[in-house]
């Protein structure tokens, strides 16, 4: 890929991808904060919410790390390079 061509580097997809887990990350933070005994209370659509947010980072990590399974030897093996091509043809 020359400097010329429109690409995003890896760095920028990782911290793109990463930008809800730190979003949740401050959520929970707060509420710990705000928290005045050893409990904190959260509503099931906030918990809902922080599944979601963690199930779709899990399953794009695994979709463009190409994991496929723990079973035997049917894992592909995939270069950074690879992974960031395959990601960004599925971004854009």
């Amino acid at each position: 890929m020359d400097k010329d061509s429109k690409g995003v580097s890896l760095d920028e997809f990782i911290f793109r991808k990463l930008q809800p887990i730190r979003i949740l990350r401050g959520y929970l933070a707060n509420e710990l904060e705000l928290a005045e005994s050893d409990s904190i209370a959260m509503s099931r659509m906030d918990i809902d919410n922080i599944v979601s947010t963690l199930e779709i980072f899990l399953e794009e990590y695994d979709r463009v790390s190409g994991f496929r399974g723990r079973k035997g030897n049917d894992r592909k093996k995939t270069s950074f390079i690879e992974a960031k091509t395959q990601a960004i043809k599925t971004i854009a």
